[in-house]
C-alpha cells in the first residue's frame, strides 16, 4: 500500500474514531483545550481556577491550536453548533492519524518494513488508544509530537534500507534538528515530556565526538526559539509574563499538591497504569524487547515510568506518549511469529478482545453526555428545555450564579459542566448563548488545601446535602448518581422533590473509592416548580 493511501485511510478511520467515542473520561478533554479556546476566540466559557492569574499552571499552546480553528470557523462563517462541538475531536483525529503514520515511520526505522505493519495493528487495536487518544487532551498532542521526533532521531544503530538512507551526515543533522524540534514542541505542549528528551539528549551527547558543537548548533537555537514562542503565546493568553513550566513544577514538585488529585504508590505505572493502557498487548511488548538487542526504545520507557513513578498523582493518559514507542516492540514480536500455526488465532484474539472494550468503553460506560435512546443528546436536549423553561439561563458574557441547580455528584461528572464547548451541551447550547448565558455552579472553582466535594459527598451524601443547602434557597433541580439517592431520599422526599428523569450513565465501577456501580444519573425536580 502506497504511504498516501495508507495516510488516508488511517485519517479516514481516526475521525471516525473521534467521532464514535461519545463517554466520559477525564474533565481536562474540555477544561485544558476547547472550553479555554472557546473563551479565548468567542469571549465566554468557563476557566478553571489553574488557569486564574493567582495559579498559571497551563500553557496557552495545546488550546490555542483550538483557538485557531475556531477563529477559522467564525471568520468562514461557519461556527455552528454541530462544527463548534466537534470540530475539535475532527481535528484531534487528524492527529491520532498523525501518532499511526510516525509509529509506522519510526517501526520502519527502527527496525523493518513488517515490523512497522504489525507495530501500526497494534497501535490500531490497542482499545485504550481507541477510548482516550482522539480525544482533546495535551498528552494526545504530546504522544503525536514524541512519536515524529522519535522517528527522525538517530539512534546509535539503525538497521537495513534506513541506515543506508541515513549515511550522509547532512541528512543525519537534518533529522536531528526535526527531532529536536518536536521534541521541543511537545515539552511546550506537556512539561512532563522533558523527561524522556533528557534521557535521549543526554545519551546522544555521551556518545557524540563533539557534545559542545552539537549543543551550539542544535540544542541551544532550537531551545532559545521554543521557549520565546512559549512565552509569547502565554504572554497573550494571560496578558502577562509568566513562565508556565516553572509554575508547574513548583505547584506539582516542589510544594508536592499533584497530591490533592490522588495519591498512587510508586509502583502503580508498573503495576496498574502500564499494563492498563496496553492491555493485551503487554506480552507481546515484553517478548518483542526479549527478542532483539535494539533496547534504546526500551529503556526511553522504562526510564520514563520510573521518573513519572516519584509523583504521587499518577493517571494512565500520562502514558500516551510511551505507548508508540511499546507497540514497536510488540510489531516486532508478532513479526517473529508470523510464520507459527497459532499466528492468526493470537492476532484474531488480540483484535477481537480490544475491539470489545473499544466499544464498551467508548460507547457505554460512563456516558453523561450521550445518554438515552432516543439520540445521542438526549440528557442535554431535556436540559436545555428543563432549564430553558424554568428560567435559569442569565445573559451572555455575564457570570451567573445558580442556586436553583445543583449537582449533588462531584464537579467533573455533572453531564460534564462545559458550557460554551461541550460536545453534548454546545449543539443545543451554542446558538442560544448569544442570547442566553449557561448554568454557573454557585461554588467557586480554586485549589483546595485538603480533600473535595466529591470526598464529602461519597463519604456522607446526607451530611454534604443538608450542610449545602443549611442557609440557601433549594435548587429546582438536583443531579446525582443512583449510588447516592438511597441515602438522600427521606431528605428528597420531605423537601418536595421527585425523580424527574433517569439516565443511563454504567454497568459496572472501576473506582476503589466507589465500588458501587452508578448505574444511572438522576435528576430530581421541586414539585412546586414543575413546570407543565
Amino acid at each position: 500500500m502506497a504511504m498516501w493511501t495508507l495516510a488516508a485511510c488511517l485519517v479516514v478511520f481516526r475521525v471516525f474514531n473521534a467521532l464514535f467515542v461519545r463517554t466520559y473520561f477525564n474533565p481536562d478533554e474540555f477544561w485544558q483545550s476547547s472550553e479555554v479556546a472557546h473563551h479565548m476566540v468567542f469571549g465566554y466559557g468557563y476557566l478553571t481556577w489553574e488557569w486564574q492569574p493567582h495559579a498559571q499552571l497551563r500553557g496557552y499552546a495545546h488550546p490555542a491550536i483550538f483557538a485557531l480553528l475556531y477563529k477559522s470557523l467564525q471568520l468562514l462563517g461557519l461556527d455552528s453548533r454541530w462544527a463548534v462541538a466537534y470540530g475539535p475531536r475532527i481535528l484531534e483525529g487528524v492527529f491520532t492519524a498523525i501518532t499511526d503514520i510516525f509509529l509506522y515511520k519510526l517501526a520502519r526505522t527502527y527496525f523493518d518494513a513488517s515490523t512497522a505493519k504489525y507495530a501500526l495493528l497494534c497501535q490500531i487495536s490497542s482499545w485504550f488508544v481507541f477510548f482516550a487518544l482522539s480525544r482533546t487532551f495535551s498528552n494526545s498532542i504530546e504522544a503525536c509530537c514524541t512519536t515524529i521526533a522519535l522517528s527522525y532521531w538517530p539512534w546509535h544503530f539503525m538497521s537495513g534500507q534506513a541506515k543506508r538512507e541515513s549515511g550522509e551526515s547532512t541528512t543525519e543533522r537534518r533529522h536531528l534538528r526535526i527531532a529536536v524540534a518536536f521534541a521541543a514542541l511537545g515539552c511546550i505542549f506537556r512539561p512532563t515530556n522533558a523527561v524522556l528528551w533528557v534521557f535521549l539528549a543526554s545519551s546522544l551527547l555521551v556518545r557524540s565526538t563533539s557534545p559542545v558543537s552539537l549543543i551550539l548548533s542544535t540544542f541551544m537555537p532550537i531551545g532559545v526559539v521554543s521557549i520565546a514562542a512559549m512565552a509569547v503565546v502565554d504572554r497573550i493568553g494571560y496578558g502577562e509574563w509568566t513562565f508556565v513550566p516553572f509554575n508547574f513544577m513548583k505547584f506539582n514538585v516542589l510544594e508536592g499538591k499533584d497530591k490533592l488529585y490522588g495519591v498512587h504508590p510508586w509502583h502503580w505505572y508498573f503495576v496498574a497504569g502500564f499494563p492498563q493502557a496496553t492491555a493485551t498487548h503487554l506480552p507481546l511488548i515484553l517478548y518483542g524487547v526479549f527478542l532483539t538487542q535494539q533496547r534504546d526504545l526500551a529503556a526511553v520507557v522504562l526510564w520514563s515510568l520510573c521518573v513519572f513513578s516519584f509523583g504521587a498523582h499518577k493517571e494512565p493518559r500520562f502514558l500516551f506518549p510511551l505507548l508508540p514507542a511499546s507497540f514497536v516492540y510488540a510489531g516486532k514480536a508478532l513479526h517473529s511469529l508470523e510464520t507459527r500455526t497459532f499466528f492468526k488465532p493470537v492476532v484474531s484474539l488480540l483484535v477481537a478482545a480490544n475491539g470489545a472494550a473499544a466499544v464498551y468503553f467508548s460507547r457505554f460506560h460512563q456516558v453523561p453526555r450521550h445518554v438515552g435512546r432516543h439520540g445521542p443528546h438526549t440528557s442535554t436536549r431535556w436540559a436545555a428545555r428543563s432549564v430553558g423553561r424554568a428560567r435559569l439561563l442569565g445573559r451572555p458574557r455575564r457570570p451567573h450564579r445558580l442556586d436553583r441547580l445543583s449537582p449533588a455528584l462531584p464537579r467533573h461528572a455533572l453531564v460534564q459542566p462545559s458550557p460554551s464547548q461541550h460536545p453534548a451541551l454546545v449543539p443545543h447550547v451554542h446558538p442560544i448563548v448569544r442570547a442566553v448565558w449557561w448554568i454557573r455552579l454557585t461554588w467557586v472553582c480554586s485549589e483546595r488545601e485538603v480533600g473535595s466535594p466529591s470526598d464529602a459527598l461519597r463519604q456522607d451524601p446526607l451530611a454534604f446535602a443538608t450542610a449545602r443547602y443549611a442557609a440557601t434557597p433549594l435548587p429546582t433541580y438536583v443531579v446525582m448518581y443512583s449510588s447516592s439517592a438511597a441515602a438522600l431520599a427521606e431528605s428528597l422526599a420531605a423537601w418536595k422533590f421527585s425523580l424527574d428523569q433517569a439516565f443511563a450513565h454504567a454497568t459496572v465501577s472501576l473506582d476503589a473509592d466507589s465500588p458501587v456501580p452508578d448505574t444511572h444519573m438522576l435528576v430530581y425536580s421541586r414539585k412546586a416548580h414543575k413546570s407543565p
